[in-house]
């Protein structure tokens, strides 16, 4: 029984990253073709302050109750101890999410017009800023299913909450059609503040319906003991967010900026950014939902292998990790390459996300990879070391914003991408190897899937348009088969790989752990 129950949640968490995914990544095509580049850019960075006010109406909380509760339900303690947790999480995240609501709130005028450079921003802010105590809320929620080990109940919320705001969104959009971009981004984010609203009463309906126990032993702690122990963990974490989110806010805000200082006009620049930001990168991002579940399974044999001090099986299984990650990564390098123009007239009808695309595709083994050495990392109790490549990252990032765009423009952004993206990888692969001491094959991991891909989609592509076939989906299913076979007949990967591969997502999903820094990647 446990092992099927194992298998079904498996499956559950599988499906509903990527399920989730591929309906954000559909939001994001239908937002970009009614509010265009422009609109990008202003909602991309209205999204950028909301990550930061977020980041401070949860503070931690969300990891913190995982942990705690499930630390309680593994000493079998009362559910009046797992409720006074919960209660205290309540009390712990309605301060920070009011702190957070009131500072957006009254200081969308000042970040807007002084952060944000348009005043356009300063509705949808106030707006955002409603939503603050019900993702504080929903966030406690989430923590206590998790540590529960209740993992659909959180995953249904998710669902509400993406479907409700989609549905509202299109209402308003459809409703209200109009070419004023402060009106279209305030319907954006009324859609989103009534999506947290229903999905956090959909997690209280959940909460209070379900099952109580029937024995129970009695509390231990004095409540006031207990929420200092909710606050000594959660502080910690939410200060690592803190720096982290604030960071990638102000490097968000500066690239308009810098735009502006090139010579650009403040619509030119909102362009310039929301092709890149706001289209392209998360375009460039989308196959790797697929490895999100995936490493989210594999990371916790990582560490239990590693606690039990097997340098050997830490190896191997790492090993697989970035063969598979490659093998993906290189796959939609050739595919995003070779269909740059194509995918930027049927997604966003626009030619610039077909250029940005091609040029920045060859980053995505380096993307993808950087979300697989980090994840190995903190399972190898290298967190401290992340974090501080993360922090250089976005340091350097800041600095060479403000140097390189001024003079080169958009060139420059993309420069920025290059150095940044390379830095990070490099730093974090750096620590992996030294830890870990991967022997790194570069004829199986890099020479034969770069060949292998550039052949399938050489020979496609010719192929299909000989013959008249212009099914972009069709093409990538094709080419991805050919991708495969030559993988195979060049002895690249095995059916030993394969079978590992699936063998990994019959892990426990239960034991994975779930960091406030993933959750802020994914978005």
């Amino acid at each position: 029984m446990r092992r099927r129950n194992l298998i079904i949640n498996t499956f559950l968490l599988t499906f509903s990253t990527m399920s989730l995914g591929i309906l954000g990544m559909v939001f994001r095509i239908y937002l970009s073709n009614q509010i265009g580049s422009e609109g990008m850019g202003l909602y991309q960075l209205i999204m950028s302050i909301n990550v930061f006010a977020w980041t401070i109406a949860i503070s931690g909380i969300r990891l913190t109750l995982t942990r705690l509760i499930a630390e309680e339900i593994g000493k079998k303690s009362s559910k009046d101890k797992i409720r006074h947790l919960l209660k205290c999480g309540f009390i712990y995240t309605l301060f920070f999410s009011c702190i957070s609501a009131l500072g957006l709130y009254y200081g969308s005028h000042f970040i807007s017009t002084v952060l944000i450079g348009d005043i356009r921003a300063q509705t949808p802010l106030q707006i955002l800023s409603f939503s603050m105590p019900f993702i504080g809320i929903s966030a406690c929620f989430n923590g206590y299913f998790y540590g529960c080990r209740k993992v659909i109940k959180s995953i249904f919320a998710d669902f509400i909450e993406n479907i409700t705001m989609i549905v509202i969104v299109a209402f308003f959009i459809t409703s209200f059609s109009t070419s004023n971009l402060e009106y279209t981004c305030s319907y954006i984010t009324l859609g989103m503040t009534l999506g947290s609203i229903v999905a956090c009463f959909c997690a209280y309906l959940m909460y209070i319906f379900e099952k109580k126990n029937k024995i129970e032993r009695s509390i231990e702690k004095s409540n006031k003991t207990i929420f200092k122990e909710v606050v000594s963990v959660a502080l910690p974490i939410a200060g690592s967010a803190y720096i982290q989110t604030f960071l990638r806010s102000i490097e968000d805000i500066l690239i308009p900026k810098a735009l502006k200082s090139h010579g650009s006009s403040t619509a030119t620049s909102l362009s310039i950014f929301g092709v890149i930001k706001g289209m392209a990168l998360p375009l460039l991002n989308f196959p790797s939902i697929f490895l999100a579940s995936f490493s989210t399974l594999i990371i916790p044999e990582i560490a239990q292998y590693n606690v039990l001090n097997r340098k050997k099986s830490v190896n191997f299984v790492i090993s697989k990790v970035i063969k598979f990650t490659l093998i993906i990564a290189f796959f939609a390098t050739g595919f995003f390459m070779t269909y740059s123009s194509e995918l930027g007239q049927i997604l966003y009808k626009n030619d610039e996300v077909g250029i940005m695309l091609k040029i920045l595709a060859p980053l995505i083994p380096f993307m993808y990879l950087d979300r697989i050495v980090d994840g190995s990392l903190n399972a190898l109790d290298q967190q401290v070391y992340t974090l501080r490549y993360n922090l250089i990252d976005m340091t350097v990032r800041i600095i060479i914003i403000n140097l390189l765009i001024p003079i080169f423009g958009i060139d420059g952004f993309i420069m920025v991408l290059f150095i940044s993206t390379t830095l990070n990888f490099s730093l974090s692969a750096n620590r992996l190897l030294k830890v870990t001491k991967l022997d790194f094959s570069i004829v199986n991991w890099v020479f034969k899937p770069t060949i292998s891909i550039f052949i399938s989609t050489f020979v496609i592509k010719k192929f299909f348009y000989y013959i008249n076939i212009s099914n972009l989906a069709l093409h990538g299913v094709v080419i991805f088969i050919i991708y495969v076979f030559l993988l195979f007949i060049s002895k690249c990967i095995s059916t030993k790989d394969i079978t590992w591969f699936i063998d990994a997502f019959k892990k426990d999903p239960e034991k994975s752990s779930w960091s406030e820094l993933n959750l802020y990647k994914q978005i």
